[in-house]
């Protein structure tokens, strides 16, 4: 027996869901954008930092899908000049430095993170203890399948025929 075709209306459903939850972390990131006077690409450097430590500058560059360097260079700078993270020199290969969050720079790494616990926890509190086992065992499954995909979700035009055939004009 094959497989059973998707429902059109489950796939809006899950659409109108993903781009709600879009919307929540745009706003959520832009008011801490504010709040910190730091851009996204700051914010992601400390994200970085916090959960790997002490890093070198290429592996930042890395997680950031290959920044510039000089655009890595000046949002190290400002991070730098904010009191959020050091550049000490790299020991072992003197021609690159080594990235550490202050405690400052930790601080507002963790309030970050907290503001996304907030949502995660108000979405828990929906939800009976069965159904919070279920929806996260659901994100798991959903997050696996995206991560087996060749998913660009940073550039999701790039490489899609659909997309592109329904942009043509």
């Amino acid at each position: 027996m094959g497989v059973k075709p998707l429902d059109p209306e489950q796939i809006l459903n899950v659409r109108d869901f993903i781009m709600f939850l879009g919307e929540k972390f745009k706003n959520s990131t832009e008011n801490f954008e504010d709040f910190s006077n730091c851009s996204i690409q700051e914010i992601t450097v400390l994200k970085i930092l916090s959960r790997q430590g002490s890093t070198v500058v290429k592996d930042i560059a890395c997680r950031l899908n290959n920044i510039k360097l000089s655009n890595l260079t000046r949002v190290l700078d400002h991070l730098e000049e904010n009191g959020y993270i050091e550049r000490k020199l790299n020991k072992e290969d003197r021609r690159s430095f080594i990235i550490e969050l202050t405690e400052q720079g930790r601080k507002l790494a963790e309030a970050y993170q907290h503001n996304f616990e907030k949502m995660a926890q108000a979405t828990l509190e929906a939800l009976t203890p069965a159904e919070r086992l279920i929806l996260v065992e659901l994100y798991t499954k959903v997050r696996t399948k995206l991560g087996d995909q060749d998913i660009c979700l940073s550039n999701p035009i790039k490489n899609n025929p659909e997309t592109e055939e329904l942009l043509r004009v």
